[in-house]
């Protein structure tokens, strides 16, 4: 795990300097040391957390004498057998890192036949010399985060969106279809980011710079997961893609640890890992309130797998303190509100590990969310009638991401406004957003999905899980130097469970049927029939304590102000909020974050531009 970062163009006097503040700025994504490349024209660096070949693992990894030039961010799972295969072919290694492996397949297999072997979270970056280009790759669910811009001749990217606010000629204008959709989801999906002038590679997506001709970009998905007809597979085959995804995501060369919050996914994660590593570290946050706490079930699971235990609780008072932590550590704004209970867990569990694996990824491939009951098969005539349906353009009125006549996105995920309001929130000029190809693309691929269950775990697949799920997990961790995995992102796993009939993927009493079957080998009965609670916290009580802290609505505004924002409007509907017991307590989190975000991000643009002598 690390953070990558380099610029293309860069006057070669100064981008030394600017790879030592970037670095130093990235530490906590990478504590224990630095990595650079440097010739004219090309300044390319990054920060490491040292989790495999402790000793020699540094980067960059170059093969093709020294012509390919290789850096990363992340982890390769199936490094091991990547490395036969590329020794068979007569490539000789300096180091047992994943890195390395990278290089090497780079320059033996080409970029696709390297990019279609991998099984791992990660952003690339492989300067081929003898080409004269860089080639940027982000892994095919979007675990690890990768930003770019280009200012006139200069093509810059980096693991982290504030280093790129902060360049030089860099206007940090808030993006308005951004900033609608931030209040809509409370997060920024797809290639958009908040800043209008930076840009987000897409999971699965590819970039090519001419070194030469730097403002010339090639993009291009290399990945894009298929849809389509249901695939039968028996529960022992499930059940080893299980067990490999898990056992996969536990090699490296240091402690290894679980998040267990006492669900069936954690549960799942921590019943093999236990197995593979018996007593293995597991991680669970309470809560005060007896009915948002889970810890009682993780315990139990703890119990039955052997783990080692670690407990934690989160008070009303950590929701004063962190918040503020929290914004700082957010590159991006996102209004989760589990947010700040992972952000403590992560530095709780760093204490004791340097990995973690979750159960991210598995409600959207297996469908565990509630909303999806509205799109599965349900029995007799009804669900005939569905099928039917199925072969029918589907879901007529959830033709657009949040701009349609529900307030919901195409997997049903509840909106946190509707289309009213939000405009009345936003200024006049930040109101009519056309559809962006981003968005056009991804409802022509939802429309090849085979029935609407595939639709909708398809469309949260694509935004929901990305850029909030694995934007809060990467960054929370990352701000404590923990490495954070996702098992069930596995790339042989997550084909398999897109394509379980629908029946085997949620019914209308029951969700994730097939993962609950194969999970009665390593998890007792009253696990299993656990209903899911999901990360349900008492918002209310604590927006309660956050603003009585704070003052007058309009005192806390004073200074939190964001463009694009209606001053007046933002500050009548808090007052409102207030004074009826915060109803909309997910739009107010995620006011309150992205205010706060804000202002931490100035101050920290200030100090970066500061820093990189350019003020």
């Amino acid at each position: 795990m690390c953070g990558i970062y380099g610029l293309i163009g860069y006057p070669d006097t100064r981008s030394g300097h600017l790879l030592d503040v970037i670095g130093d700025y990235m530490r906590p994504r990478g504590p224990h040391g630095e990595g650079r490349y440097l010739e004219p024209g090309v300044a390319l660096g990054m920060r490491r957390l040292s989790i495999i070949d402790l000793e020699h693992g540094w980067q960059p990894l170059k093969a093709r004498d020294g012509q390919v030039v290789c850096f990363q961010n992340g982890e390769i799972y199936n490094h091991r057998e990547l490395r036969r295969e590329l020794q068979a072919l007569g490539a000789r290694f300096a180091t047992a890192g994943d890195t390395e492996v990278l290089a090497h397949g780079y320059a033996l297999w080409g970029l696709d036949g390297l990019l279609a072997r991998l099984d791992g979270m990660y952003a690339i970056a492989i300067l081929d010399r003898d080409r004269r280009e860089l080639i940027l790759a982000r892994d095919r669910f979007g675990e690890k985060p990768l930003f770019y811009t280009q200012l006139g001749t200069v093509f810059a990217y980096s693991s982290d969106l504030l280093t790129l606010a902060a360049l030089h000629g860099q206007d940090p204008a808030i993006d308005p279809p951004a900033l609608e959709r931030y209040l809509a989801l409370h997060f920024t999906p797809g290639r958009r980011t908040i800043f209008s002038t930076i840009r987000r590679v897409l999971p699965g997506e590819l970039l090519r710079v001419r070194l030469d001709e730097p403002a010339v970009i090639e993009h291009r998905r290399y990945f894009v997961q298929p849809l389509g007809t249901a695939r039968a597979i028996s529960d022992d085959a499930l059940a080893e893609l299980v067990e490999q995804s898990v056992t996969s995501r536990l090699v490296a060369d240091v402690p290894v640890g679980v998040f267990l919050s006492g669900g069936l996914d954690s549960s799942i994660v921590a019943a093999v890992a236990a197995r593979a590593k018996p007593a293995i570290d597991t991680f669970s946050m309470g809560f005060t309130s007896a009915r948002h706490d889970e810890s009682p079930f993780a315990r139990a699971v703890a119990q039955h797998v052997g783990s080692r235990h670690h407990h934690f609780e989160f008070r009303g008072d950590d929701f004063i303190e962190l918040l503020p932590q929290v914004a700082r550590a957010l590159d991006e704004p996102v209004g989760d509100q589990a947010m700040l209970p992972l952000y403590r867990l992560c530095r709780e569990a760093a204490a004791h590990v340097s990995v973690v694996l979750a159960g991210e990824g598995a409600d959207e491939i297996f469908a565990g969310y509630g909303y999806y009951q509205a799109f599965a098969p349900g029995p007799g005539l009804a669900g005939i009638q569905r099928r039917l349906l199925s072969r029918r353009p589907l879901h007529p009125d959830l033709k657009r991401l949040i701009r349609n006549p529900h307030p919901a996105t195409p997997s049903g995920f509840p909106l946190l406004t509707d289309m009213a309001g939000r405009q009345a929130l936003l200024e006049p000029e930040f109101q009519e957003q056309a559809l962006d190809d981003w968005e056009s693309q991804l409802m022509v691929w939802l429309e090849t999905a085979q029935d609407p269950l595939q639709r909708a775990t398809a469309a949260d697949l694509a935004t929901w899980l990305p850029d909030d799920l694995l934007v809060k997990f990467d960054r929370m961790s990352m701000a404590h130097s923990l490495e954070g995995r996702a098992p069930f992102l596995a790339p042989a796993l997550v084909d398999a469970a897109l394509h379980l009939p629908a029946r085997r993927r949620r019914t209308g009493a029951e969700s994730k049927v097939a993962l609950r079957r194969v999970a009665r080998r390593w998890l007792p009965p009253d696990i299993l029939k656990r209903r899911k609670q999901g990360f349900v916290l008492p918002m209310r009580q604590w927006l309660v304590q956050w603003f009585d802290r704070h003052g007058a609505t309009a005192a806390y505004l004073d200074g939190r102000e964001l463009p694009g924002l209606c001053g007046t409007a933002l500050n009548r509907r808090l007052d409102d909020e207030r004074t009826r017991g915060f109803p909309s307590e997910r739009l107010v989190f995620a006011l309150v974050l992205l205010l706060e975000w804000r202002r931490s991000a100035d101050a920290r643009i200030g100090v970066l531009r500061r820093d990189y002598d350019l003020d």
